[in-house]
């Protein structure tokens, strides 16, 4: 257990100065390992939280520091920001596709001339034509 003890504290400081370097590779392997010895330390969940590249990887992370210790107000509030995130990106717009862009100039084109008719029939309407 000794052993266990000090392999997992040798990779869980590892892993936040590779994350403070911002080498998050390095970091996100050594916080890995460190979890394959004490996947019950919501330290390192929340360390392994900052260095996973997307947010269903962070969610995960947070909710196994709730699973350890519910009460944990960290991890409760990032899980409160990627849900605020994801409503946010549901109800966002979506942007124009790159195809709609293509008839745009047509459009704008087509339009221009409508109104120029316009403009000249009823120029040719009122007799000043």
């Amino acid at each position: 257990m000794l052993d266990t003890s000090k392999e997992f504290l040798a990779c869980f400081k590892a892993g936040k100065q590779a994350a403070r370097q911002g080498d998050h590779e390095q970091a996100h392997r050594l916080f890995r390992q460190a979890i394959e010895i004490d996947p019950y330390h919501e330290q390192v969940w929340l360390w392994l939280a900052s260095v996973v590249k997307d947010d269903a990887d962070r969610r995960v992370c947070f909710e196994n520091v709730l699973e350890i210790n519910p009460s944990n107000p960290m991890a409760r509030r990032q899980l409160m920001l990627l849900e605020e995130q994801a409503s946010v990106a549901a109800l966002a717009p979506e942007p124009p596709r790159a195809r709609n862009r293509r008839w745009r100039w047509p459009l704008r084109l087509f339009a221009t001339l409508l109104g120029i008719a316009a403009g000249v029939g009823g120029a040719i309407a009122l007799g000043l034509i």
